[in-house]
């Protein structure tokens, strides 16, 4: 059984039984749910099969809320987010919240029955997860070993290609069953040759929080952001593990991540406040408007004057 509830009064959004394993058969389960209240909009899209259960996530809230998602079975759970931003924890133990902004994911959630998402905005999300058997079966690793952590990475382009295909498929009767178990298999294979990758690589808690702790910090303060060895030493890490461990816990560089979030500030001013672009640029921390120009052009491939035209 799984439900869907709003976090702050526990009140149940949707509440669905499956059967054992997921099991159906040759066939797909299938349900398409939609739930309007005074604080938000849901789409919830699910699709299951053995060992396999996908749900596709819209939420659209007119003031922030999170949502828990509650199995009655701990499962392994691979989290996409393809449009807008989010924050989630997940598992009763885990207290910290981690933002997931578009095209990220994290596919290290390990096995968890619960998992929180905080929404502020527009953003769509894909939820898959495994059957403890299910996993152990297919890679081999015991759920037990799977201590659930928070890795947000950004999606790779051919993971990108794999997500539109589950999500969109032209595929009917058994033939739909058999290409979307294709893809899930491409997704586990995606999962393993990460999980091969990391197997040398030891992050002890500790390194995480202040690895979290300072992707936190830069977005606080887009003006000043001051030095790499400025950013370790507020979080108390060598300047070598936090460049190191930001790569490798955030998929992106210190100045990278510092990038993303500039552009993505200065989209929303423009887009939505209607700034001008001398002032977005100094917001966004860009003493020089004709360098933010060229570096938001680079990026979306449009001039920023073109949005905050009103």
């Amino acid at each position: 059984m799984m439900e869907l509830k709003r976090s702050a009064n526990g009140n149940i959004i949707y509440k669905k039984t499956y059967p054992d394993n997921f099991e159906v058969g040759d066939a797909i389960g299938e349900t398409v749910f939609c739930h309007k209240s005074d604080r938000a909009r849901l789409a919830v899209t699910e699709k299951w099969f053995k060992g396999i259960h996908i749900t596709l996530i819209e939420i659209d809230p007119d003031l922030p809320e999170d949502f828990l998602f509650e199995s009655s079975r701990p499962h392994i759970g691979f989290l996409f987010c393809l449009y807008g931003a989010i924050s989630y924890r997940a598992g009763a133990l885990q207290n910290n919240f981690c933002p997931l902004y578009k095209n990220q994911q994290d596919i290290n959630l390990g096995c968890t029955d619960t998992i929180v998402f905080r929404a502020a905005g527009q953003c769509k999300l894909l939820y898959i997860q495994f059957t403890e058997s299910y996993f152990n079966k297919v890679t081999a690793i015991e759920p037990v070993n799977l201590k659930p952590k928070q890795i947000q990475q950004s999606i790779k382009a051919e993971t990108s290609l794999i997500l539109a295909h589950i999500i969109n498929y032209k595929q009917e009767g058994r033939s739909k069953r058999l290409f979307l178990e294709a893809r899930i298999f491409e997704l586990i294979i995606v999962y393993l040759n990460q999980h091969q990758e990391k197997q040398n690589i030891t992050f002890k808690q500790e390194d995480i929080n202040k690895i979290m702790l300072a992707k936190q910090l830069i977005g606080q303060d887009l003006q000043k952001p001051g030095s790499l060895i400025e950013l370790a030493r507020k979080v108390g890490i060598n300047d070598y593990k936090l460049k190191k461990y930001f790569k490798e816990l955030t998929g992106h560089t210190v100045f990278g991540y510092l990038y993303k979030i500039r552009m993505e500030k200065a989209h929303y001013f423009l887009s939505k406040e209607k700034k001008s672009v001398n002032e977005v640029s100094f917001l966004v921390g860009y003493k020089n408007p004709q360098h933010f120009i060229a570096a938001f052009k680079k990026k979306y491939h449009i001039l920023p004057g073109s949005l905050n035209k009103k």
